[in-house]
């Protein structure tokens, strides 16, 4: 572990990191390393952008879960690295009847701010009863002044959503083509087609049985899928109506819900 062996970094983006964060993704596909995706994976943290005071004490945490010897790099200082951290305490809060009459251990999980594949500065506090939501409360603790992500760039965010979703469905591969063809057209390279993607992507029946009858999530990719050829997308959703969605969820699918809102939390949108 530690800085032994293959690097591994243990990304962290800040609202305001998403440009640091895509240079971090591309320096980490040129060296082929991969991301950590705990912070017991690895001794390297990067940090991208500025992080607000409640982030910065998230990632304080992080920090000390690392274990030696460990560096620390701020890509806002251009130090290089890359994926956002786990932070996962569960406190136990006695028990409560679940749907079938039982009782059930009730915990209190709190998901974010520092998570893998998740939208920066996102807090989700969790009421479960086995692995199923009760109930859920959603918090930004941290916030950039404006977005990278104008609305000239609606096609690159949509693909930048479609990497984060489809690594938390746990279609790796697919996961990193949707980054390259973020970058593409980011760059505006003139081989940048992701219309042969896009079928395949929606083609998927592992995808189409995942995400059925959850939280609406099928319908939200899908409306990606749709702008990301050329045509008109769904309605935006607010991080408001997260909680009804997450309610009665896995804890599997909860985390495909969150995954199925946009990044740098629906800032586009607006």
């Amino acid at each position: 572990m530690g800085l032994r062996g293959d690097p591994r970094p243990f990304v962290v983006s800040a609202a305001d990191g998403t440009p640091d964060r895509l240079a971090v993704e591309a320096e980490l596909r040129r060296r082929r390393w991969r991301p950590a995706l705990s912070p017991a994976e690895t001794g390297m943290l990067v940090v991208c952008g500025t992080p607000g005071p409640a982030l910065a004490e998230a990632i304080e945490t992080v920090w000390r879960d690392m274990p030696e010897p460990r560096v620390r790099g701020l890509d806002g200082e251009r130090g290089g690295g890359e994926r956002p951290a786990l932070r996962l305490d569960a406190e136990m809060a006695g028990r409560g009847d679940d749907r079938d009459g039982l009782r059930l251990d009730v915990l209190h999980v709190p998901l974010g701010p520092v998570l893998p594949y998740w939208p920066a500065g996102l807090r989700v506090d969790l009421t479960l009863q086995g692995d199923v939501v009760q109930a859920a409360e959603v918090s930004v603790v941290d916030r950039a002044d404006g977005t990278f992500w104008t609305d000239g760039r609606r096609v690159p965010a949509r693909l930048d959503s479609l990497s984060r979703f489809l690594r938390i469905a746990g279609w790796e591969a697919a996961g990193e083509r949707a980054a390259v063809l973020r970058d593409e057209v980011l760059a505006g390279a003139a081989g940048a087609r992701p219309g042969a993607f896009v079928r395949r992507v929606r083609r998927s029946p592992a995808l189409r049985w995942m995400t059925r009858g959850v939280g609406g999530v099928r319908a939200r990719v899908e409306g990606w899928l749709r702008e990301i050829e050329g045509a008109e997308g769904r309605p935006p959703e607010p991080l408001e109506a997260l909680p009804s969605l997450l309610e009665g969820a896995g804890l599997a699918e909860a985390r495909l819900i969150v995954a199925s809102f946009d990044p740098d939390l629906g800032a586009i949108d607006g």
